[in-house]
């Protein structure tokens, strides 16, 4: 399975695009001016949108939904129920007046219609969320209260982006969002955050996941549990 990064160069915010063996894609996180780069992948991966999945309501992590599906409007927009409250202004979420700068950055906001991922994402293995890729959710409440972390196994291709994928066949992985990242955890001192939430959810987090699995942050460089475990202040 390919697994590929793009950067959006408004707050660093990482947009994941992973393309299954049968030329499925699922777009993770399609964040301000990440759409002409998402498109152009597609189309040199001759891969087919099949979902775009957002990890949190934040309007960073899903400026660019609508134009990620323009021209495949029935394509399914995965986002916990938790956070639809945020669909019609996202910006709020960050901070206020964060609108108004995604704005002059990139356009205005075009409100998308949003569904919860199937309740068997949460359940046992989990399920399918696109054809030939099942995906497994844990909610991690704390930093936004619907943020959700999903968890795959499978031989990534990361086309020398250094995600660190090392060509197992069934290597796990993560796309965490805003919950966990290199050496750091998500903000909680944002508008619907809860510091006490996220101490719950780290306790949660540390008994919960493998420390084998590669986890692919909203921002900043992937790490592995292990390394988190054994480094990062925050699961002292």
């Amino acid at each position: 399975m390919d697994v590929l990064r793009i950067v959006s160069p408004i707050y660093g915010e990482n947009c994941y695009v992973a393309v299954t063996a049968n030329k499925s894609a699922l777009v993770v996180d399609p964040g301000a001016k990440t759409a002409p780069r998402i498109k152009a992948l597609l189309s040199e991966l001759e891969a087919e949108l099949a979902a775009v999945l957002l990890t949190h309501g934040h309007a960073d992590h899903l400026w660019n939904t609508a134009q990620v599906v323009a021209s495949n409007p029935e394509v399914p927009i995965y986002l916990a129920k938790p956070d639809h409250f945020w669909m019609d202004a996202p910006g709020p979420g960050v901070q206020l007046g964060v609108d108004n700068y995604f704005t002059e950055m990139d356009g205005a906001w075009e409100p998308v219609t949003v569904q919860a991922p199937p309740d068997e994402l949460f359940t046992g293995g989990g399920a399918q969320i696109i054809p030939d890729l099942t995906l497994r959710a844990l909610p991690a409440p704390g930093h936004s209260p619907g943020c959700t972390m999903f968890f795959g196994a499978a031989k990534g291709e990361d086309h020398g982006q250094g995600l660190g994928f090392d060509g197992r066949e069934d290597q796990t992985f993560c796309f965490s969002g805003d919950v966990i990242f290199k050496g750091s955890i998500g903000r909680t001192d944002l508008p619907h955050s809860d510091p006490e939430v996220m101490t719950e959810t780290l306790r949660t987090l540390k008994i919960s996941i493998n420390p084998d699995t590669l986890l692919l942050p909203g921002h900043g460089e992937s790490t592995t549990w292990a390394a988190e475990l054994a480094t990062n202040p925050f699961l002292r």
